[in-house]
């Protein structure tokens, strides 16, 4: 018969010493131990764990099946799973099976998290409190987390400035199913303390409303809270002394004995109100002034003649010492740098010098020497006669070595300029001048040893990581390294994302901390709109891009207006089986009403009834599917590949519409099949606010023929887009300031050239008419105007040629649009010039169509030859209002003048608008707002475009998101 028995004690009974939280020692071995220590173990099993799964418990022992079992390991594993924190009771057995042992533990787990309430929190955001409490949910309860929650919170009060605080935790019953636990935080916030008064002392020169004015901390007053936060105390501590560092007090400091801050009553005797009285204590010191820097890199060898601190790339170890080359020369790096030796007499600024060393270490860290070492070494120099005299009187120096020095410290130390200063500035006569050298050591290249991420706390580690073009044990690349933290930002999911570097395991390697700081992804909005085409709509919309932090892609839009009637729903799987081919599904159904360019003006016989205008519409409506994969290749390029198979009908044509229409109203619903290849290729800095580079677009449709339905045609479009940085605000270095390099003067230059080309059908449609049952439906020809192509043109617009107003087959667009920052990361000023136009496929025109463009020379021929006054006055004038037309009915209308060929692609051929904007670039609901003038060319190259007379004000254009061309 198999025995079973307690191998400990109470490995075995650990004593209850709470509520919920225990602790306990181990008894003694039984004496018959050695029935099982030194046997196989042949299985393991756990008992009791409700939440913590047995493979997180295995994962912490290091008892394994086929091990002996010993004394020592089980005191090992014993003290791991006291260490988890997940138990508060463990009875290990054991008992005889057929060649060995099965070890059994007994388990007790401490409760977990089932879910964490706040009562009485009204001041602080729930969400910022769970941010930083130890206890979440589904987290192990211990005392320590218990109370570390409680100190969180309490001081998180503290930092808002309500110092009255009170917080009593409330642990509810243990659920006997799942062991979870509901934890209550009953929070008695008191009432925030007001600051009485700011007392500054020990300046002597910085005016005490210089330094208050810099404090986030506020005396209470009529317009001011001036309630105190601790927070706000330290964070203007650290304000102040680097101003005054800024200044050039670099001797300046904060004395601690003085500067505190201290509780009181505001009425001694009544008692009625606490407040709070800060101090601040300061030293000044003297002022230093800058004196220049010295840049140069350490060239030390070893005794083999090798640099020890050079970098090894350009200099292999047969480099004779005479041949060193550094990454970057000495005029290279002094360029980057914000202080110039033109400088020299200005205070000064700490903050200024921190700054130029950092920009020296970022510059050898874009390219990958993340271990160069910028030491700094300051000389102090007296702006006084004798520290002057001292260096300009070399040649008294003894030897030759002491006399080569001193003239190298005179040239470096700037001895010439601090002698004009002198004689120039006597009030500075006396003062202290800083020299920097800055010693450059370029290293080794670094290695990447680990990549560490944080601040996701929704968003999948895989998603980040996908995104990186390097992997652990790669040399660092800066490129590589800039690029996907370009991609990670272009996902959309973060606000922030910033690379840090840390040291590794040795001096070759380096670890890579990407930090990333969430925004919200998910979207819920309703709302209403007007654009050119579409009229007044309203809307609901829910989105989310980037689904349980896996990177998915869902949304929905229901969209409802007088012209427009839309839904749409669309999922896609960014990565799919961790590869990068993407996989896309979207269902869409859509009716809107097309506007043609006839009208008519019927008169009413009642005179109290204005005139009614009758357009000729019709309404256009669709039901699809949309499958689509894409693929990544390499760094920059993908290809993407879409099947769309689609119903389309027309229905309430009003009396003007064409016989086209009529006939396709006939038809009803009519199936059409659509394949999309495509490639692309992007190298934008940033996809939602892009400063440089460019991105590309080929793509071919392939409309019916062999796949089906009643369209057929292919449409070849090309889409490029260009970014460059013309300048930023420190103006090409004139305004030395790196803070400045971020508002960066951008302009685009984008162009998109569609062309389609009506395709003989195949199969069961061979017999299709392409007369009576033309090839190309009208809601597949293409149209200019409006936010989305032309702005501050209607699509239908008066000065379009008549054909332009039902569309055409190919198009022309093109932008350039200049963005000044008034805030980089939100809001930029616009100036933009579009341009645009529409072509025709003579040799596709069909019936009446086909009769005009061919006939219409000798139509016009006649028609002057019968009434060359009449053709005078209707070629010239506009015949609704009889002034003078800006543009002559032939020149607008000439077929010869609309067809696609190289003579008609020209900038006389074209329409124009010009304006200025403003774009708001809201993550969720990015907004663009413009005023849009039109524009006419006038063939002279030194003005070449004017305005039209007769149409000469600007227009509002709004437009959300960059949904152009």
């Amino acid at each position: 018969m198999k025995r079973k028995v307690s191998i400990y004690k109470s490995f075995a009974v650990i004593f209850v010493s709470g509520f919920f939280f225990y602790s306990g020692e181990i008894s003694q071995l039984f004496s018959k131990k050695s029935d099982y220590f030194g046997k196989i173990v042949r299985e393991i099993k756990f008992n009791g764990n409700k939440n913590t799964s047995d493979s997180d418990i295995s994962g912490l022992l290091e008892l394994r099946t086929g091990k002996l079992l010993t004394k020592g390991i089980i005191d090992r594993d014993l003290k791991a799973l006291f260490a988890s924190g997940f138990f508060y009771f463990i009875d290990i057995k054991a008992e005889e099976v057929e060649g060995g042992v099965r070890v059994i533990f007994d388990l007790r787990e401490r409760p977990r998290v089932k879910e964490v309430e706040f009562v009485g929190a009204d001041e602080v955001f729930p969400a910022d409190l769970r941010d930083k409490m130890p206890l979440k949910d589904n987290e192990v309860i211990t005392p320590q987390k218990v109370t570390k929650s409680r100190d969180v919170i309490l001081q998180k009060y503290k930092d808002e400035g309500f110092f009255l605080a009170y917080v009593k935790v409330e642990l509810g019953k243990p659920d006997p199913k799942t062991n979870l636990v509901k934890v209550r935080f009953i929070i008695d916030e008191g009432e925030e303390i007001p600051v009485a008064k700011i007392n500054i002392y020990g300046n002597e020169t910085i005016e005490t409303s210089e330094i208050l004015g810099l404090m986030e901390l506020k005396e209470e007053g009529l317009f001011e809270g001036g309630n105190f936060k601790e927070s706000s105390f330290e964070k203007d501590k650290e304000v102040i002394q680097a101003y005054l560092r800024s200044k050039g007090y670099l001797d300046s400091e904060l004395i601690r004995e003085g500067t505190n801050w201290e509780i009181h009553w505001d009425n001694p005797e009544k008692k009625n109100r606490r407040v709070i009285i800060v101090n601040i204590k300061l030293y000044e010191g003297q002022v230093y002034y800058f004196n220049g820097y010295t840049v140069a890199h350490d060239m030390t060898t070893d005794g083999d003649g090798r640099p020890i601190f050079l970098n090894k790339e350009n200099n292999p170890p047969e480099t004779p010492k005479d041949k060193l080359k550094p990454l970057f020369t000495v005029p290279e790096v002094e360029k980057s740098l914000d202080y110039s030796s033109k400088d020299a007499g200005e205070i000064f600024d700490e903050t200024v010098f921190s700054r130029d060393r950092a920009t020296v270490n970022e510059l050898y860290g874009s390219k990958g020497h993340i271990f160069a070492q910028v030491i700094p070494r300051r000389k102090i120099v007296s702006l006084d006669s004798e520290s002057l005299e001292y260096y300009e009187n070399c040649a008294s120096r003894k030897t030759e070595v002491e006399k080569k020095s001193c003239e190298e410290e005179y040239k470096q130390l700037n001895i010439r300029k601090l002698r004009e200063i002198y004689r120039d500035s006597p009030e500075l006569r006396g003062r202290k001048f800083v020299h920097v050298d800055f010693t450059i050591r370029e290293n080794n290249l670094a290695q990447i040893e680990n990549v560490i991420i944080k601040g996701n706390k929704k968003t999948q580690d895989k998603v980040i990581r996908r995104e990186l073009l390097f992997k652990s044990g790669d040399l660092f690349d800066s490129t590589l390294v800039n690029r996907s933290r370009e991609r990670i930002f272009n996902l959309g999911y973060f606000k922030e994302v910033n690379f840090n570097m840390r040291p590794g395991s040795d001096d070759t390697k380096m670890n890579l901390v990407i930090e990333v700081l969430e925004q919200p992804t998910g979207t819920v909005s309703m709302g209403g709109g007007y654009g050119t085409i579409t009229g007044f709509t309203i809307f609901t919309e829910i989105g989310e891009n980037n689904l349980n932090g896996t990177g998915q892609k869902v949304s929905g839009r229901l969209e409802f207006g007088p012209y427009r009637r839309s839904f749409q729903i669309s999922w896609t799987e960014p990565w799919m089986y961790d590869t990068p081919w993407s996989l896309s599904l979207s269902m869409f159904y859509f009716s809107r009403t097309i506007f043609l360019g006839s009208t008519s003006t019927i008169s009413i016989s009642d005179s109290t009834t204005s005139p009614t205008v009758e357009n000729a519409t019709y309404d256009n409506n669709g039901l699809g599917v949309t499958m689509g994969v894409a693929h990544r290749l390499g760094t920059n390029w993908t290809h993407f590949h879409r099947y769309t198979p689609a119903f389309y009908s027309y229905s309430n044509p009003t009396a003007l519409v064409s016989d086209a229409v009529l006939a396709n109203v006939r038809r009803g619903w009519q199936f059409r099949s659509q394949v999309t290849n495509g490639l692309a290729y992007d190298i934008r800095d940033n996809v939602f606010a892009p400063t440089r580079g460019y991105d590309l677009l080929f793509q071919v449709d392939n409309v019916g023929q062999y796949l089906g339905g009643s369209s057929h045609f292919d449409q070849y479009r090309i889409l490029a887009e260009y970014y460059h940085t013309w300048f930023d605000f420190t103006f090409g270095g004139l305004i030395r300031n790196n803070a400045l390099r971020r508002w960066r003067v951008v302009q685009e230059f984008r162009t998109s050239d569609t062309f389609i080309f009506q395709r003989a059908p195949m199969g069961g449609s061979r017999n299709q008419d392409p007369v009576q049952d033309p090839y190309i439906r009208p809601q597949d020809l293409l149209i200019i105007g409006g936010y989305e192509s032309l702005r501050g043109w209607y699509y239908n617009d008066q000065k379009y040629p008549v054909e332009w107003r039902d569309g055409a087959q190919h198009r022309i667009l093109f932008d350039t649009e200049i963005r000044i920052p008034i805030e980089p990361s939100l809001l930029w000023l616009v100036v933009f010039l579009d341009g645009g136009a529409l072509y025709e496929q003579v040799n596709r025109a069909t019936g009446t169509k086909k009769d005009y463009f061919e006939s219409y020379d000798k139509n016009k021929a006649d028609q002057i030859a019968a009434n060359p006054i009449g053709w005078y006055i209707q070629n010239n004038f506009n015949l609704q209002n009889g002034r003078k037309a800006d543009v002559t009915y032939d020149e607008l209308n000439n077929p010869g003048r609309l067809i696609l060929s190289a003579d008609n692609v020209a900038m006389d051929r074209m329409r124009y608008s010009w304006g200025v904007g403003l774009r708001v670039q809201i993550p969720v609901l990015p907004l663009r707002i413009y005023f849009a003038q039109k524009l006419k060319p006038t063939g002279n190259f030194w003005a070449p475009f004017e305005r039209y007379e007769s149409d000469n004000a600007f227009q509002f254009v709004f437009g959300i998101g960059d949904y152009r061309f």
